[in-house]
């Protein structure tokens, strides 16, 4: 009972931060004054006739035999709206129905020869999907996922149909969004999970790959297609989340980083994924419409249903809606699994972790192959090795590692300098310790990664992202002004280069001051008094009192009589007061 309450919550739910073009309220205006009556009348014939079908307290079996021809008659109504639709009208309808939900509730009565539920996705599905935008084949795919396929024995084949009349640049946006939806039903899973049929999965992949060949034929011959193709980056930022996007605080077994405490956001992170996915070509930032291409790859198993992951979702969410520097865009989710993990946490062994994460990669691939990818982990586990394996296999589309230095580079497992060199992959690489200077590497390589004002994005973005740590999360004073001066020596090596390419330099980080001019501070060589401050470097300018010890206890003495003595005659004088 509670798995389908469950179930039946996450099919009502809205898909949110899809791109939908308009607002909700132009487009209805438009759409209204086009087809000459209301689109919220149909909406809302839909939903009334959704609602005498869904009956909350009385399960569908028996609410179907006691009331059928009220059923039936309703099952038609809305088959018969999505029937009559004109193509914008039908868009605007699958975008603010609760499809998923629709096609849960009407039903294939085999009794009565009425299969309803087939007739009505093989209509948007078969039918009509020509006429359908690339959001509206996305929401009718996530419907079919959520319906679960083996509900239908054709489900699998709708799935087939829906990509495969999808086609280049098109297709490459609906893969996208239906990896940007913030759940799990993603493509991975759809192709390697929800599908069955070999047969199927086969057809499917074998489409991605010749539209990929397609798409790059006109990269080659510099087609009027090709130019607009050259607006956008065309990557994918693959990244790890322990020690690379968040610390553990050095938990085991999420990781071993104590240079910040646990769940802390590093430092630029969020605004190297989101340039890296920008390019050098195009607009300089995202718009709010615009569906990103970040996916991250976790080691934290996949288990009942999707628990996991919906807490990660929830800390994806949480870094979009955050003040200063956000997620650019809702990531995807790679899940690892137990057996990896089991055999991580029992023997210490990485290799079961780099295999998955290698292995999560190459089904990733095989659903873009039209995009370079890059890695972005930390070298305190597997990651190091399982980027060696995304080069081995896949060199051209595998572009570049970057790496959190954690622990000493040479202790990072699978990593062997030579071995590297030799097979061109240290030339993709880039090991650092703050993401300042991992920017820093994207924008001096050549050819570059990201823009030169990218970069000084990101160092404004990781000064924001500092400033954010709250004070409950330092350990203590010198942890945080340890940080500061390593990311302000990361700071300052960028904004060398920003000022040789004529870009504006970012302020570096300023220490709070704890001590005034004036004030009397002890030093190693005796007592000082504070003249001036340096809030950059955290260093005071101070003149010491280089005369004997006893002269200066004499002068504390008599300037203690004198403050004492002048306080008494301030008593006396407000008695008499």
């Amino acid at each position: 009972m509670w798995d389908r309450m469950v179930h039946r919550k996450e099919m009502s739910r809205q898909v949110a931060g899809l791109r939908r073009g308009a607002s909700a309220a132009q487009s209805l205006v438009r759409l209204n004054a086009m087809v000459g009556h209301s689109a919220e009348d149909k909406l809302e014939r839909i939903s009334l006739a959704l609602s005498n079908i869904d009956q909350l307290l009385v399960p569908s079996t028996i609410n179907n035999f006691i009331n059928q021809q009220f059923i039936l008659r309703n099952e038609r109504e809305i088959i018969s709206i999505f029937e009559d639709a004109q193509p914008k009208m039908l868009n605007w309808l699958i975008s603010h129905v609760k499809l998923a939900l629709v096609f849960y509730k009407i039903k294939d009565h085999r009794n009565y020869r009425c299969q309803h539920r087939t007739e009505l996705i093989e209509l948007l599905a078969v039918d009509r999907v020509s006429a359908l935008t690339v959001l509206s084949r996305v929401l009718l795919l996530r419907s079919l996922q959520l319906m679960k396929l083996p509900a239908n024995p054709r489900a699998e084949h709708w799935v087939r149909n829906i990509i495969l009349s999808t086609h280049q640049d098109d297709l490459s946006e609906l893969k996208t969004m239906t990896d940007s939806k913030g759940d799990y039903f993603c493509m991975n899973k759809l192709i390697y999970d929800d599908i069955r049929s070999g047969t199927v999965r086969q057809d499917i992949l074998n489409h991605f790959r010749k539209e990929a060949a397609v798409q790059q034929a006109h990269m080659d011959m510099g087609t009027r297609r090709a130019r607009q193709r050259m607006q956008k980056g065309w990557r994918k930022i693959l990244s790890d989340v322990d020690d690379t996007l968040t610390s553990s605080g050095g938990k085991y077994p999420a990781g071993i980083d104590t240079s910040y405490n646990k769940r802390v956001v590093y430092p630029g992170v969020i605004g190297l994924y989101r340039e890296l996915d920008l390019g050098i070509h195009g607009p300089e930032e995202f718009g709010n419409s615009t569906v990103g291409n970040l996916v991250f790859l976790s080691a934290r198993p996949h288990v009942y249903k999707d628990l996991s992951e919906k807490q990660n979702f929830k800390k994806f969410q949480k870094l979009r809606e955050r003040e200063g520097s956000k997620l650019h865009t809702i990531p995807s989710l790679l899940a690892g699994d137990l057996s990896s993990g089991r055999e991580f946490v029992m023997t210490g062994d990485f290799e079961p972790l780099a295999r998955k994460k290698f292995d999560n990669f190459k089904r990733f691939i095989s659903i873009y192959p039209e995009y370079k990818h890059f890695f972005v982990c930390d070298n305190g586990q597997g990651d190091v090795r399982a980027g060696e394996l995304m080069h081995d296999q896949f060199p051209k589309h595998f572009i570049g590692l970057f790496v959190h230095i954690v622990q000493d580079v040479q202790k990072s497992y699978g990593f062997d300098a030579e071995r590297w060199r030799k097979k061109g992959l240290m030339e993709k690489t880039c090991f650092f310790r703050q993401y300042p200077d991992a920017a820093l590497y994207a924008a001096t390589r050549v050819p570059p990664l990201i823009q030169m004002r990218g970069l000084n994005r990101i160092c404004h973005d990781a000064v924001a992202d500092f400033d954010m740590i709250l004070p409950s999360q330092w350990s203590s004073e010198t942890q945080k002004n340890d940080r500061r001066s390593e990311l302000n020596q990361s700071l300052w090596r960028c904004n060398e280069i920003l000022k040789s390419a004529g870009e504006r330099t970012v302020p570096l980080i300023q220490t709070t001051r704890q001590w005034q001019d004036g004030e009397k501070v002890k030093t190693l060589y005796g007592i000082a008094t504070i003249v001036d401050f340096d809030p950059i470097f955290d260093l005071y300018k101070v003149e010491v009192d280089w005369r004997p010890l006893d002269e200066q206890v004499r002068e504390y003495e008599a300037s203690k009589k004198e403050e004492t003595s002048s306080r008494g005659t301030l008593r006396k004088i407000g008695s008499k007061l």
